[in-house]
């Protein structure tokens, strides 16, 4: 009896370390909700003329970006060259794809970036640093046996290579980094990352507490991933109440122009219209440009921080305005995301 059990135990810790060996510490693939299309579409006069309107109050923008999660097209007939004709057609001019695990540093993602270069158009990775910073869990023996998930700073490595395979004429514009500490509380697991001895709190402001130490933490991260990516420049995607909680003294780092030492510094709005950006934006001094990054929420979202519509114009009236507020607040462009919210929104019928 003590033979087989001695066995039995032999054979699972023979299992567990060939899954670890195998692959089992690849960063699982966060779910995506698959692009879908209005059942009813609008004449093409009029999706013309809305792209049209679009174009328009952005053309005064450097940069006129989109995001674009890989994983929503995948399993829809929409080719990659017809969703970098869709980029076109709306007046973007890069495109940040964003991707949750190395596993999607893919075959699928390079045909993205190749299309996209041979239409001119410059692609962005974007990344979640609460994607990279987990580790497994389960009882003592299964952490024991599975390696934690990658970090920022090895996830750069993976990232360096896979452009050095790319055509010569179709390398990466960059890396963006999505901000999020604040996400590193109890109920998100942070208490499984190793070597991570503070959690955050809405009771852990000021100066030296568990949130602090969290975003000095984190900008030394994005200072390694900077060095490790070389030639590839950093962007850092800010929401926009770090620089709050910065200029009211809980945080002793969160300014714009403390993490435009790290990179360019794309300030996400956090509400549900764009104009709420304008005052995390004015507290930026000379110099410190920016981009404004907007997202767009779906037709029965209450919840996400996200521009919530009525229908085409009121995006394009919203963004507008936002445009025309911050014309001498060194915002240098705009991105919005994700497109097949957008996409959706300039095919459906009013």
């Amino acid at each position: 009896m003590k033979k087989q059990y001695s066995a039995t135990i032999c054979a699972l810790c023979a299992f567990f370390c060939a899954g670890a060996v195998t692959g089992c510490n690849s960063t699982p693939a966060r779910e995506q909700e698959p692009a879908v299309f209005p059942v009813s579409q609008a004449q093409k006069k009029v999706i013309e003329r809305r792209a049209a309107a679009l174009k328009k109050v952005t053309a005064s923008l450097k940069i006129r970006g989109v995001g674009i999660r890989l994983n929503a097209y995948r399993n829809t007939p929409m080719p990659d060259s017809q969703i970098i004709s869709l980029v076109k057609k709306l007046g973007f001019n890069r495109i940040y794809c964003y991707i949750s695990s190395e596993t999607e540093l893919s075959e699928d993602l390079a045909c993205l970036v190749t299309s996209a270069a041979s239409a001119g158009i410059p692609v962005e990775l974007a990344i979640r640093q609460g994607d990279f910073r987990k580790r497994y869990r389960g009882n003592a023996l299964i952490r024991c046996l599975l390696p934690q998930f990658r970090q920022l700073p090895e996830l750069a490595e993976e990232i360096v290579d896979f452009n050095e395979d790319l055509p010569e004429k179709a390398k990466l514009a960059g890396v963006t980094v999505r901000f999020e500490p604040h996400l590193f509380t109890y109920a998100n697991g942070a208490a499984e990352i190793p070597g991570l001895h503070y959690i955050w709190s809405d009771h852990a402001f000021g100066k030296d507490f568990d949130n602090d130490k969290l975003v000095e933490l984190s900008m030394k991260q994005l200072q390694q991933m900077k060095k490790k990516l070389g030639t590839l420049p950093l962007s850092v995607e800010l929401p926009d109440y770090y620089p709050l909680w910065k200029k009211e003294g809980k945080l002793s780092r969160g300014s714009v122009k403390d993490f435009a030492a790290v990179g360019k510094v794309m300030l996400q709005c956090s509400g549900n219209v764009p104009s709420m950006l304008l005052k995390s934006v004015s507290f930026m001094k000379d110099g410190e440009n920016m981009l404004a990054v907007i997202p767009v929420a779906d037709h029965t979202s209450v919840r996400s921080g996200a521009l919530r519509r009525r229908d085409w114009n009121d995006l394009v009236k919203s963004l507008g305005y936002f445009i025309n507020s911050s014309r001498n607040m060194n915002c240098s462009g705009v991105v919005i995301r994700p497109l097949s919210e957008v996409g959706y929104m300039l095919l459906e019928q009013d």
